[in-house]
């Protein structure tokens, strides 16, 4: 039994999944690792700690009954998008390396879109400017910290890093690069123009390959460090979003049959796979190139889903180990519309459809009949109705989705039926909730040719049936209430 194990390189933690030749998980294992915060709005994280934690999950899933005595053949990786970590000639670490959420370089961000116009920039990359972004940070980075610069031989993803250090190849994937804004997302490579328009020198910026292509063999000292075979293959590996559509059977298309993926970590995504860029001229949806070659994405994004859902536990029940499980239950009870009380989840900022790192969260309608149950529903529908925003510019594309398949950390029934009713579509629950670390195991697995490629078919996913219908009165209240939701931005003070 050859067994391909999916590396997904989290934002707070490293998470293994184990896939047999027929598509059956064996086991799942974790570890985590540290964010750090040196000033306000930075975000770091020190590529060694990646790789204890890998160690660490690969030791107990090894330990596991079901993997022992398994040929594990294959490893594949994925992991968060719009990093940037600085590696020197030999592939190690020059500084920690900058995470998606790390917000220093809004000057840089404004100067992208002051150097390139918009629609030039949207029209290349499939994305406009933001601080999220890998090219600002490269050019903070240049600006402030030229000592870093004058060491760094190479600048790539975070799940890059680690695959640097399994094989000692540097390499990118599609996926990944087409979330930085230095890629040409119709050609599929890096952009000279926007390189250089930028100032970013383009032989930094790694060689690129399609997700599931081999990337080379696991290097002994990596094989030793993790207890597995030296020389298995190791494919190059995508994007977090793209992975988990591909491992929840969203690869193609014509595969997707209509189905959108509705993701709910820390941000909220829904992903749609095309045949053909498809691209906002506003830049208010991402334009990503899929896992799948010769496939594309197209992707609205939110930047506090389940971390919204995060927030109101803290802020209403602290210190409470069960008090998320209570407060799901006491929202459940609470008819649709929260008795008036509207959520904005700007917690964060924003991106679709704002892309405003300063656009601030709001609890707007409060009476003093509200309790921690009005709060935690109204917060689950803000939620939903911000993606719905995404969903409809996505419709204005030609995206026509008939239903959707809900994955992530954030899942519950309560949230599924909400965006069921929001959306107004069915939106059945992921077969997995690991989607992600199962798409980097097909990666892998199709690397080491232990199944065909994506662009042929995938392992069937276990037979699900747990689909919300939409409820028509439901779906008529929430319709009502999206109006007033989609002027709160607008009304808001700038503070």
């Amino acid at each position: 039994m050859r067994v391909s194990i999916g590396i997904d390189l989290g934002s707070s933690r490293v998470k293994l999944l184990a896939l047999d030749e027929a598509g059956e998980c064996l086991g799942v294992t974790m570890a985590s690792y540290s964010t750090e915060s040196r000033r306000a709005g930075y975000a770091e994280q020190n590529p060694d700690r990646w790789w204890d934690a890998l160690r660490l999950a690969m030791s107990e899933l090894l330990a596991r009954p079901a993997l022992r005595g398994a040929d594990v053949a294959a490893l594949g990786l994925t992991g968060q998008m719009h990093g940037a970590v600085f590696l020197d000639e030999k592939g190690s670490a020059v500084r920690p390396a900058l995470m998606w959420s790390d917000g220093r370089a809004e000057a840089e961000t404004e100067e992208i879109e002051q150097r390139i116009p918009r629609e030039k920039l949207v029209g290349i990359t499939g994305n406009r400017s933001n601080v999220s972004f890998t090219a600002p940070k490269i050019m903070w980075v240049a600006r402030n910290e030229q000592p870093v610069m004058a060491r760094t031989r190479w600048i790539v993803q975070p799940k890059d890093a680690l695959r640097t250090r399994l094989t000692g190849v540097v390499s990118g994937d599609v996926s990944d690069a087409s979330a930085t804004l230095l890629f040409d997302l119709r050609a599929r490579t890096w952009s000279d123009e926007i390189c250089s328009l930028l100032g970013i020198d383009r032989s930094l910026l790694p060689p690129l390959f399609e997700s599931e292509a081999l990337a080379g063999p696991l290097r002994e000292d990596a094989a030793r460090s993790l207890g597995l075979p030296a020389g298995i293959a190791v494919a190059v590996g995508g994007a977090d979003a793209p992975a988990a559509a591909l491992g929840l059977g969203l690869a193609r298309e014509e595969d997707a049959h209509g189905a959108v993926l509705i993701s709910l970590g820390t941000g909220g995504q829904v992903l749609a796979p095309v045949k053909e860029p498809k691209v906002d001229p506003e830049g208010r949806l991402h334009g990503l190139c899929h896992v799948v070659p010769g496939q594309w994405c197209v992707m609205a994004a939110i930047l506090s889903a389940a971390a919204s859902l995060d927030w109101a536990v803290r802020l209403l029940r602290p210190d409470d180990p069960n008090g998320a499980r209570e407060l799901i239950a006491a929202a459940a009870k609470v008819p649709a519309g929260s008795d008036g009380l509207l959520f904005l989840p700007y917690l964060r900022g924003e991106r679709t459809p704002h892309f405003d790192p300063n656009a601030r969260g709001a609890l707007v309608g409060m009476r003093i009949s509200h309790g921690p149950a009005e709060v935690t529903r109204a917060v689950l529908e803000g939620v939903a109705f911000a993606l719905a925003e995404g969903m409809d510019l996505m419709r204005d594309l030609g995206v026509e989705p008939s239903g959707g398949v809900v994955a992530g950390g954030g899942v519950n029934r309560l949230w599924q039926q909400i965006l069921a009713d929001v959306l107004n579509m069915p939106v059945a629950l992921g077969a997995t909730e690991h989607a992600s670390a199962r798409g980097a195991a097909l990666l892998g697995a199709i690397a080491a040719g232990i199944v065909p490629s994506s662009t042929e078919s995938i392992l069937p996913l276990p037979a699900d049936t747990r689909v919300m219908e939409p409820d028509k009165e439901r779906v008529k209240i929430y319709q009502d209430l999206s109006v007033p939701y989609r002027e709160l931005y607008s009304r808001m003070p700038k503070l």
